[in-house]
């Protein structure tokens, strides 16, 4: 199998777009991390979820691992700075990603909160970002670098959702239907977009 090159450093100084939109993602999840994630780890979890709290604690926890080093693996493949760092990076993003996706799908299948509506929307999710970061993780053990790119920026947009499904699920209504309708379109919605990007992005470095 023949290796590719990395290909060339698409980074330009000042606010581009691919900057602006990087910075949005992580100003977007600051608001969840204070709103979700600390008071998980702060006991919030025994409160709301007493039977499950140690589920949601461990998706609390590697789900806000897997931000960081998404964004640093991100960061350090986009812009090549400390680059010798980003396997390593890439590996804690993969670890902590695989134990919070499976978290979540046991949690949608076992449905505590007997919602099944949301937890075949969370499940869902939580399959798609395997079977993305899984392909991801294969192109870069082939070396097909563009090929990882792209399907790391995948499985990175949906980690990405999981900040706005947590917002979704604030939403009430008597059957659930709301929660699960936004949860669908909070993470089908970005991931189309950034596949229609990803492919306008292709087409030009392949001209």
């Amino acid at each position: 199998m023949t290796s590719q090159a990395w290909p060339p450093i698409d980074h330009r100084p000042g606010l581009t777009l691919p900057a602006l939109l990087f910075w949005a993602a992580i100003l977007s999840t600051l608001p969840v991390v204070w709103l979700n994630v600390l008071p998980a780890l702060g006991g919030g979890a025994q409160q709301t979820h007493a039977d499950h709290s140690l589920w949601i604690v461990l998706h609390a926890l590697t789900g806000f691992l897997t931000l960081v080093s998404g964004f640093l693996a991100l960061y350090m493949g986009w812009t090549r700075a400390a680059f010798d760092y980003h396997r390593h990076t890439g590996c804690t993003y993969v670890g902590a990603g695989m134990t919070m996706a499976f978290v979540a799908l046991f949690l949608a299948i076992s449905d505590p909160h007997r919602n099944p509506a949301s937890g075949w929307a969370t499940g869902t999710l939580a399959v798609a970002w395997l079977v993305a970061t899984s392909m991801g993780w294969r192109q870069g053990s082939r070396r097909l670098w563009r090929s990882h790119q792209m399907w790391m920026i995948r499985s990175m947009v949906l980690t990405w959702t999981f900040v706005f499904c947590r917002l979704a699920q604030r939403l009430d209504d008597l059957e659930g239907i709301a929660p699960a309708f936004g949860i669908w379109a909070y993470w089908l919605g970005p991931l189309l977009i950034a596949e229609i990007g990803l492919q306008l992005w292709n087409r030009r470095r392949s001209a």
